[in-house]
């Protein structure tokens, strides 16, 4: 009898590193029942240089055998949206040593165009796991329709079903390209939706970075910086958890009876003046207005962070060469 492992799951990773999506692609590359395709990066938490440079110096240092492409650089409309008055110049700020730069470049400057050749040719259908803004997915969306018959699933970190964070009303990958999210959730897809009411209940804390700090080598101690800088986003001593985003996509793929979902129809709000790019969850269908999304409500916590850290680890055991 086969195994999970000897039929891996096709993912293709689109994302904008951030801390928490340098943690997404450790725990994706740690997963076996996983099969990496490639990785696009979209402007998000910085313009599209600097999130481009921060996948580039994760995938060198960290031993991540997986091509990275240039994204998109602007929303659909709009003006572009960062959160570095939050993350940094960087788009992700560290108390410890800098990551070092990564020679070399992007194995290509169409990410789009590396995402459709991917579902093309791929023996099963992919799952996207989009944890940035949806600008790729939503151009690829465009530029070939059809495509939506190689798509297994959408995971995205994004929305909210109660308060934004970005704005009072709008969590940030959704409000940095309301237009690309609006296609997106309009391309009657399989749509898994992890927003900040899920990521609230994943909380780093002080002990979880002094874990990691603990942990042997450079690569470890790079990230320690980084995750103890995230740990105090809310408070200056880390006495108050952070929620934990984009990693809870990776954590469900890996574990998903830790998760509860609820069917919704999920709308884009386009126009509003203090609403623009909220998530409207509405948890009742009917005929005109059917389900279009499975919408994450609740997580064991402990143990979402527990997994995160055991693949994290792992990740970094795997790496090929000692730092």
């Amino acid at each position: 009898m086969s195994s999970l492992a000897d039929h891996p799951r096709p993912v293709w990773l689109d994302t904008d590193p951030g801390l928490d999506d340098w943690l997404t692609m450790l725990m994706l590359a740690a997963d076996p029942q996983l099969q990496w395709l490639g990785t696009s990066v979209v402007a998000g938490n910085a313009p599209l240089e600097t999130t481009l440079d921060n996948a580039l110096r994760i995938a060198r240092h960290y031993g991540l055998d997986v091509p990275v492409h240039r994204g998109c650089s602007m929303p659909l409309a709009g003006r572009p949206e960062t959160a570095q008055r939050v993350l940094g110049v960087q788009g992700m700020r560290t108390h410890g040593e800098p990551l070092p730069p990564a020679p070399g470049a992007s194995a290509g400057d169409d990410g789009v165009a590396a995402l459709l050749d991917a579902l093309r040719t791929s023996a099963r259908p992919v799952t996207i796991v989009a944890i940035g803004p949806l600008t790729n997915l939503a151009t690829a969306l465009r530029r070939e329709p059809g495509v939506v018959a190689r798509i297994d699933e959408v995971l995205l970190m994004g929305g909210s079903t109660d308060r934004g964070n970005h704005t009072p009303a709008a969590e940030f990958n959704i409000v940095a390209d309301p237009e690309a999210a609006d296609v997106v959730f309009s391309a009657e897809l399989r749509l898994r939706m992890f927003g900040l009411n899920l990521c609230r209940q994943v909380g780093v804390e002080a002990a979880h970075v002094e874990q990691v700090r603990r942990w042997p080598g450079r690569r470890a101690a790079w990230l320690a910086g980084y995750l103890q800088a995230y740990q105090r986003l809310r408070s200056a001593d880390g006495s108050v958890p952070m929620p934990l985003y984009d990693p809870v996509v990776a954590a469900w793929l890996a574990a998903p009876a830790l998760f509860e979902f609820s069917p919704a129809r999920v709308d884009i709000e386009l126009q509003g003046r203090f609403t623009r790019g909220m998530t409207v969850c509405d948890f009742k269908a009917d005929r005109l207005r059917p389900f279009n999304a499975l919408v994450a409500m609740r997580a064991d916590g402990p143990a979402v962070m527990q997994l995160v850290l055991e693949r994290v680890h792992r990740a970094l055991a795997r790496a090929e060469t000692p730092l």
